[in-house]
């Protein structure tokens, strides 16, 4: 595990807006950049870098170098160059995901409140969550997290295409076992939600090793974006990439989307459109083990 005083140290390095704007030249070299080698990272001089800062003397120049190296820089013979966490840590001054809260009109869109079932919902962001509240009960429902980078310069139907798309994006990478947040490895494991109380039977919650993102949700939307349920949708004229909150809370509240246990290590997950149904059997951690297409007869379902 990362130890608090190395960390802490690191992050004091930051602390000096010369050193911000060595980075952000560094990041700026990268974005003008469009040299294909095979080392595409950009290595610049001392000269180049004293050339794009607002330095007071090449002695300050120097000593901040030097306060970078290592960490956010590596020195190579023609200069330096990012290394990984100078890189990650400038693009999250450049998204200005260090600002906090950011300004969001709330916008009605279409849809019944699933507490009052007025047609009266708007999307709201609070907190860099971006809600359904209803506007007659108040109540609100939906929690989609969303970056201030992701908020600013969008309209409301853009920001919820843009957080489908991650949403979608989540659940598929921690389904590859690969954190969103890290790349680190990632555990899965059922749970009964039923013994919760929920009105869902099973839901399957993932946590990444290495920086405790947790995700959970029921099985059908950890495996909606598998290729298997992508061509289902496809052929029966739905777009799995477009999915909403909405449209998914739905097809768990009509049970057209269900999961059932099937043996002590597999789940069957079965998504229906129409009379058209896909059933995906899966082991513990989420590997598909089958698919089979079916079509129901709904004279003998009735």
């Amino acid at each position: 595990m990362p130890n608090e005083e190395e960390a802490a140290e690191a992050f004091g390095v930051l602390a000096d807006p010369t050193r911000i704007a060595i980075l952000r030249a560094f990041a700026e070299a990268l974005d003008q950049n469009d040299d294909w080698s095979d080392d595409p990272m950009p290595i610049l001089s001392f000269s180049d870098v004293y050339e794009r800062i607002d330095a007071d003397s090449t002695s300050q120049l120097s000593y901040h170098l030097e306060k970078l190296d290592g960490t956010y820089l590596r020195q190579v013979d023609e200069g330096w160059k990012f290394t990984f966490a100078g890189e990650s840590v400038v693009r999250l001054f450049l998204s200005g995901a260090y600002a906090g809260s950011v300004t969001f009109e709330p916008v009605a869109v279409e849809g019944r409140c699933p507490f009052c079932d007025a047609e009266a919902l708007r999307v709201v962001v609070d907190d860099l969550a971006l809600l359904y509240e209803c506007n007659d009960c108040e109540r609100r429902t939906g929690g989609m997290h969303v970056t201030p980078a992701q908020v600013r310069g969008r309209d409301a139907e853009s920001l919820l295409a843009s957080a489908n798309a991650d949403r979608a994006t989540l659940f598929w990478r921690f389904r590859e076992n690969i954190c969103n947040e890290c790349g680190g490895a990632v555990d899965v494991e059922f749970h009964d939600g039923s013994a919760a109380g929920s009105d869902v039977k099973w839901t399957v919650r993932g946590r990444c090793r290495q920086c405790w993102r947790v995700v959970h949700g029921p099985p059908s939307i950890w495996l909606a974006t598998h290729p298997a349920s992508t061509a289902f949708h496809w052929d029966n004229g739905i777009d799995a990439r477009t999915f909403g909150f909405r449209y998914l809370l739905n097809r768990l509240e009509s049970g057209d989307w269900r999961t059932e246990r099937v043996a002590p290590d597999e789940y069957e997950t079965t998504y229906r459109v129409d009379d058209a149904e896909l059933r995906l059997t899966v082991d513990d951690d989420l590997s598909v083990l089958r698919t089979e297409r079916v079509r129901r007869n709904s004279a003998l379902d009735t």
